[in-house]
Order: structure tokens, then sequence, then C-alpha cells
């Protein structure tokens, strides 16, 4: 299994059935950045991120679960700082939109791959979402339906300086702080600082509406 460029990472898994569980167990089990824990929503650890590096994310699984969204609500309510990536049986689009709109990070489908479900792990964890583009496109059209971040009307076309160009360029490949940090050969936190200007520019406030928004340009 390829290999990715992070910090490792631990990932509470609820919602799956014994073999599911048993396969993504298989999966991660001689991967030294992946950890994979398998729980329940009630044994959750009440820390978050933000005062409990153990647990990077949750995973959560669709099977068998009269109201999805509201377990995820739920978990994202009594845990805002954990990111929560979806995995489920359906890949219909108002399914993924409507689990993305109640706070979800990511969505997989259960058939995923090895090499996909890694990289979407990764990609959460770093801070990035992890949908098919026009899924994410049409989030963000709901979302901001053409306005600004305050609802003041279209946003105005923005001029970037070269390195903002460079950035974006890369967060539009998918790539994370991380990466982009390591391409461009600059520290991960000066990425930070340019993200957030560019979210500004562009009267966005997440990383998939400034994605989405650029490519409008």
């Amino acid at each position: 299994m390829a290999r990715f460029p992070t910090a490792r990472i631990c990932v509470y898994v609820i919602g799956l059935d014994a073999l599911r569980a048993a396969g993504l167990q298989a999966i991660f089990e001689k991967n030294s950045a992946v950890d994979i824990v398998l729980g329940d929503a009630s044994s959750l650890p009440s820390s978050d991120r933000g005062s409990d590096s153990t647990i990077n994310m949750v995973l959560v699984g669709t099977q068998g679960v009269t109201d999805p969204l509201k377990r995820i609500g739920s978990i994202r309510a009594a845990h805002p700082a954990l990111p929560v990536l979806v995995m489920s049986h359906t890949s219909g689009e108002e399914a993924i939109l409507k689990v993305l709109m109640m706070g979800a990070k990511g969505f997989l489908h259960e058939s995923s791959s090895p090499r996909e479900f890694e990289k979407a792990l990764h990609m959460v964890a770093s801070g990035s979402i992890w949908a098919p583009r026009r899924i994410q496109a049409e989030l963000i059209q709901r979302l901001l339906a053409g306005r600004d971040s305050e609802g003041h009307g279209p946003v105005a076309r923005v001029s970037f300086t070269d390195r903002e160009q460079q950035v974006l360029n890369l967060l539009l490949d998918g790539q994370s702080n991380r990466e982009i940090a390591r391409n461009l050969k600059i520290e991960e936190r000066t990425v930070k600082s340019y993200v957030t200007k560019l979210m500004r520019k562009m009267g966005v406030t997440n990383r998939i509406a400034l994605s989405v928004r650029a490519q409008g340009l």
C-alpha cells in the first residue's frame, strides 16, 4: 500500500458490521501511519482533537443505522474538533450532499479501494475535504448561491500574487497543506497563512468553497 507523508493518525471506527470492521483492520494492520480503533458512539472518548491527540478522526459507517444524519450531527455536536469521515453503500449525490452539509469532512463508498481509503484518511486528517469534485461544486453552489460569505451579492473577480496562485493551483489539485509546503519548499504554517488570505479574498470560509469558487474564475 502506498505511503503518504503525514504524521501518524488514529481513526475511531463506529457503525461497521463485524466483517467490514475486520477488513478495515486488515487493510491497515501493517501500515505504521494509521491506527484503527473499533468502538461505538457511546464509548467515543469525551476529549476531542483539541485536547486529546490519541483520536484524530471518526469514521462512521451507516450499516443498520436508522438515521445516519442524526448520528453524524450528534458526534459533531459532542466532538466539534474531531473530523468525521462517512462510509456508506450509497453513492447518490443527494445522500453525499446531506452528509457534507451535516458537517462531515468526507465521504467514502464501501467499495473504495485500499489506496483511496488511505488517501481519504490522510486528506481529512490534514484538514482537507474528501468528496468527488462534482459534489463539492454542488455543495458550494447551494451554500453560497453565487454570493459572498455575508450574502451581499456575487464575489468580484480578484487578483493573486504569484505565490498565492501557486498555492491555489496545488490546492485545486487536491494537495494537503503539507504536500503544498513540500512542493513549494516553504513552511506548512506559511501555506496555512496563504490559504487563509485566499479564502478572505474569495469571500469564502472553507477550503472546499475556495476550490470551487476558484474553478469559476
